[in-house]
């Protein structure tokens, strides 16, 4: 409400709940501060709400409740600005472009540049930067954000746009401590957040009036909303710029073979979100590498957003590559290289002495080895981080989440939790038992981050995290649990369905159930669970300490850093 410099208050009103104990807890606790919560109870109906919204309603104006109930989201200039100038100084910025880095970021400035300044330009500017792991896609996404935020060219909101839960807690959290403001976090945007107001509740009361309301069509469900009378949640051309990190987990309902997928909270209906989040910026830019699409509905690729902008006319599109860029795993092209090829059927093309270091190659770029138990993997990471290095154990879907709704996870005994290693008989230790990222309220900050405070903050070591938790994110040193989902046997890799519990694959593992000699079924679950040891094998920045379960494949890998 910035054009009536309004001071706008909040607060949450539970209609059912008159027990409000739960929510003055950690993590919730913070959040109560600053917006006071009040419950059913007929103290908080009858005296303590009504006495808080007297207490700040000075008159009624029936104009400016309409206007707040309409209005869309817009950006105060003076406070984006004033964190795009931290985000830009090397001293207290986070994310500082290097070499490919900043090539990508000259062109990219290029770019925008010939648009501003063009008599004649485009409506629609898109561009598609597309790098490995390791890359630098999300320096590049946050340097992007502050030079756009603070361009003198540029009139409207510049925001960066994440695709999934850890990927939104973090950037939020990042946006806040750089700009030490909680509002920080509203210059970040979830790619949900660019469906125009199409409901669950509001396409079946559609289709009782007779519209059919198919995914296929969603152009034309799009119409039928717009006659609706709604206002769309996401104007056309409302963003001046949309910066999408991890752009490959868009969701798009209407590639091949995407039907019945899980939507992740995005209307199906409405079509492709990079379509939309497309219609409604003058520039969009997706960051993405196709080969990290990990779950059934991450389908948005390259050329579908080639497609998508095409579609909507007048839009240019530039794409860009930082292929060869490493910034990650010591700087090592030859381990990433090296690990495309272990993952492959043909295995890799060269020696790992090219990049490993060990006793007999001080030079080497990275750290690679293999560790008998899961005891000796925990304490190769803990001798890392008491000389001050980064850790996090990470495994493959591979064990089921037993602990997910458990309230105090890390307080139930060893044979309770998600991870629970009985000692080798040669050993007289204690069971090794460890329970998945605990992300409560869906904070995946607490894993990633290790907030002070938390378990994991206190011990980097007490959980393990998933793929879908660490995508995009990286650490000095890892240690991987190769568990039996992806297993070696005798000259090729198998996947074991009965050791696969990632819930975000349920199309791509009915097809392998309903037919277990179905080749192209068995290839597309192989292709998602490579990735998924793809994601976890390129988070470190120094090194990887890997255990293997299974002995077949713990040997293989021997073999190949002999």
């Amino acid at each position: 409400m910035q054009k009536y410099e309004s001071t706008v208050n909040g607060c949450v009103l539970f209609t059912r709940s008159a027990s409000l104990d739960a929510y003055l807890q950690p993590p919730h606790s913070a959040l109560v501060e600053s917006y006071p919560i009040f419950g059913a109870s007929s103290n908080d109906l009858q005296t303590r709400f009504p006495e808080w919204v007297f207490e700040r309603i000075r008159e009624p104006n029936e104009k400016f409740a309409n206007d707040f109930s309409n209005g869309v989201y817009t950006q105060d200039r003076r406070f984006v600005r004033h964190v795009s100038s931290l985000l830009s100084d090397p001293k207290s910025s986070p994310f500082v472009l290097l070499d490919e880095q900043r090539r990508a970021f000259d062109l990219i400035m290029y770019e925008l540049e010939e648009r501003f300044s063009g008599a004649s330009r485009p409506e629609r500017l898109v561009i598609v930067v597309e790098g490995p792991p390791g890359s630098g896609k999300s320096v590049l996404a946050a340097q992007l954000w502050a030079r756009l935020a603070s361009h003198p060219e540029v009139d409207g909101n510049v925001v960066l746009c994440t695709t999934s839960g850890s990927q939104r807690s973090n950037w939020e959290s990042i946006f806040s401590n750089v700009a030490q403001n909680a509002a920080g976090a509203g210059l970040v945007v979830p790619a949900n957040a660019f469906n125009p107001g199409l409901t669950p509740q509001w396409v079946k009361s559609t289709r009782l009036l007779g519209h059919e309301m198919p995914v296929s069509g969603w152009k034309d469900n799009l119409e039928v909303f717009k006659k609706s009378g709604k206002q769309w949640r996401s104007p056309d051309l409302h963003f001046a710029a949309t910066i999408v990190d991890e752009a490959h987990a868009l969701i798009d309902p209407t590639a091949p073979n995407a039907e019945g997928t899980p939507p992740s909270g995005w209307s199906v209906h409405a079509g492709p979100q990079a379509w939309h989040i497309i219609r409604s910026s003058r520039v969009s830019m997706f960051l993405m590498d196709s080969e990290q699409s990990y779950r059934d509905n991450e389908t948005t690729t390259p050329s579908s957003i080639e497609q998508f902008a095409n579609d909507l006319g007048d839009t240019q599109v530039v794409k860009l590559s930082l292929a060869g860029a490493q910034f990650r795993c010591g700087g090592s092209k030859e381990y990433t290289d090296w690990i495309e090829g272990v993952l492959s059927a043909d295995g890799p093309t060269m020696d790992s002495r090219t990049w490993r270091r060990s006793s007999q190659n001080l030079e080497g770029k990275f750290e690679f080895e293999l560790v008998s138990t899961p005891r000796k993997l925990e304490a190769a990471l803990r001798s890392r981080f008491e000389q001050g290095a980064s850790v996090r154990l990470i495994a493959s879907y591979a064990r089921e989440w037993v602990t997910k709704k458990e309230p105090s996870p890390h307080g139930l005994p060893g044979d309770r939790k998600d991870f629970h290693f009985e000692p080798p008989q040669q050993d007289d230790g204690d069971p090794w038992s460890k329970i998945w990222n605990y992300a409560p309220e869906q904070d995946y900050t607490y894993f990633v981050q290790g907030r002070p405070g938390t378990p994991i903050g206190n011990d980097p070591l007490c959980e393990v995290g998933c793929p879908y938790v660490v995508r995009g994110f990286d650490f000095d040193f890892v240690g991987l649990l190769w568990l039996p989902d992806l297993v070696w046997r005798t000259d090729h890799w198998e996947v074991q369905l009965e050791h696969v519990f990632e819930t975000a694959w349920p199309r791509t593992k009915a097809a392998v159930k309903r037919d277990m000699e179905d080749s192209q079924a068995i290839a597309n679950l192989m292709l998602r669970v490579r990735r998924g040891y793809r994601i976890l094998m390129t988070r470190a920045i120094k090194g990887v300490y890997v255990w293997c379960e299974d002995p077949e494949t713990r040997d293989h890998l021997s073999s190949l850093i002999r």
